[in-house]
């Protein structure tokens, strides 16, 4: 271990955390509570214009427009649905709670979130998962990366070099540090009083084959992970099925046939991404 951060140094500036604001924490409580209407989320939405543009823009996209113009907040609540809402909220959410990181491509971090979220969430369908959860799970799995690149960009920046070699992140930072950006990123999601299952997924998904029962969602990102990541390197389905951890998918029950013939698919919804970081 070189870096003379520690876990315990990370947290100890409270203010130059990133955090969630408020209306985004109220919107995901009306969302998931059974006695809240439409009515309710769309005047909650509209406290927040920053996200009430994302949410238009996002009624009107290719993935949930019904081919008419949605001019409304109102409108656009209702054609989305809780489930597509609720992705968006937390999405923008955790997206808007980082600005600049030093050494940190945003852009492409926030790319591969939202791959690794969106095959999160196939693969949940396929193990008769939640896949809302799921989408959450994937999207916040390296949500400590930039807390970890604010506290020592310099080896951050060394690290990402190799990891581009080929390299594991997780196995390099907990060389340099002692703990890796799971770690971080579960005490995050607990300060953002994301729910337990989340913030355990995001601690366990660096370390399934260390855990003696990881979290179901734990497995379904760490899959997910080494799916976007070997697309990425240019290898081909069968090369991916080759290599596939088994071990770790067996608990989940998997169709693992169907979910590489949709790999394809998975690796070019890129609209959600799009809509998610434009300004």
């Amino acid at each position: 271990m070189s870096s003379t951060v520690t876990l315990q140094d990370i947290f100890s500036h409270v203010l130059e955390l990133p955090s969630i604001s408020k209306v985004v924490q109220d919107l995901l409580k009306y969302i998931d509570d059974p006695r809240s209407n439409i009515d309710d989320i769309a005047a909650e939405l509209h406290l927040d214009p920053a996200l009430s543009a994302k949410v238009l823009r996002m009624a009107n996209s290719v993935r949930y427009g019904a081919g008419r113009k949605v001019a409304s907040i109102d409108t656009a609540v209702y054609n989305l649905g809780m489930d597509a809402l609720r992705t968006l909220v937390v999405a923008s959410g955790v997206v808007g709670a980082y600005k600049k990181v030093p050494l940190l491509d945003m852009k492409a971090y926030w790319r591969e979130s939202f791959l690794v979220a969106s095959v999160s969430r196939a693969i949940a369908k396929h193990a008769h998962l939640d896949a809302e959860t799921a989408f959450t799970c994937g999207l916040m799995h390296k949500v400590g990366v930039p807390l970890l690149y604010m506290a020592d960009a310099q080896t951050m920046d060394r690290i990402a070099a190799l990891v581009k070699e080929g390299a594991h992140q997780e196995d390099l930072e907990r060389n340099q540090f002692g703990f890796d950006h799971g770690e971080v990123g579960e005490e995050l999601a607990i300060r953002w009083h994301f729910p337990e299952t989340i913030a355990h997924a995001i601690g366990q998904h660096t370390r399934v084959a260390m855990e003696p029962d990881p979290d179901p969602y734990a497995r379904v990102v760490c899959l997910a992970r080494y799916i976007v990541g070997s697309h990425q390197q240019g290898a081909s389905r069968h090369d991916i099925f080759d290599h596939f951890p088994a071990h770790i998918a067996e608990p989940l029950d998997l169709d693992l046939v169907a979910l590489l013939e949709d790999l394809e698919r998975l690796m070019t919804a890129e609209d959600d991404i799009e809509e998610m970081l434009a300004a």
